[in-house]
């Protein structure tokens, strides 16, 4: 049976020599258990300190079935007494369309960047990537392409923050602010357009670029913000609490 499996933090050494992905298939024999996926990378037990299966918490010994998806995470560094148990789930929002006429799609390197920031500092995160849930979206019916938009929106209200790259207006990103906004979810905006009033009205913080976000989450401030959960003054906004 096949095995999606994803490497978090310090586990990450040990991927094949030469691969720079994360997240692996694997095939297992029926009947197995997620002990063997950590046997497989060759990762000694003891450094695995937290495992999800479909999302859900499990332990080394939990059965697996074809499909199965695996997240394995090591301690957290610096010897803090508490460690959190669930990683970060962070929604990464930016451009797709834009203003294009055509049905093609802006460049979307700005999500590998942002992504490869994120996981280098985060030793617990999952990243959530619109682009890589749905890479042909521009192929898509009227009816594939409504609940889509929709759905997305609804992922960014039910992340722990959002992270947007809009280097111009986006509908679709606006949307996913507004229902991370409504959420109580911090939201990290990267843009110019720091007098738009979805980006001023809706962030919790917002850099002019990539390079200053990423120097923000190296220095540690942007887990401290998640941990914080400061947000913009939402008192006039229905906000669920």
């Amino acid at each position: 049976m096949k095995i999606a499996v994803k490497l978090h933090g310090i586990l990450r050494d040990y991927r094949p020599a030469g691969a720079r992905a994360d997240q692996f298939e694997i095939d297992l024999s029926d009947p197995a258990v997620v002990r063997q996926t950590v046997e497989h990378f060759g990762i000694p037990p003891q450094r695995v300190h937290a495992v999800f299966v479909n999302g859900a918490a499990a332990n080394l010994e939990a059965p697996l079935h074809d499909g199965d998806q695996v997240r394995l995470f090591p301690p957290v560094v610096g010897g803090a007494e508490q460690v959190m148990v669930s990683p970060w789930r962070v929604f990464v929002g930016g451009i797709m369309q834009g203003s294009l006429r055509e049905n093609t799609i802006q460049t979307q390197d700005y999500r590998r960047i942002i992504g490869d920031c994120l996981r280098a500092h985060l030793p617990n995160v999952a990243v959530i990537d619109p682009f890589e849930l749905h890479p042909n979206s521009v192929a898509y019916d009227v009816d594939e392409a409504r609940h889509t938009l929709i759905t997305l929106a609804q992922t960014a209200g039910q992340a722990d923050t959002a992270v947007v790259f809009l280097p111009e207006a986006s509908m679709g990103t606006a949307l996913e602010m507004w229902e991370a906004y409504r959420g109580g979810k911090p939201i990290f905006a990267i843009s110019p357009l720091v007098h738009n009033w979805v980006i001023k009205c809706l962030s919790t913080r917002v850099f002019a670029t990539l390079d200053e976000f990423c120097a923000f989450v190296a220095a540690g401030d942007f887990e401290r913000s998640l941990r914080l959960v400061t947000l913009p003054d939402q008192s006039n906004a229905p906000v669920a609490q």
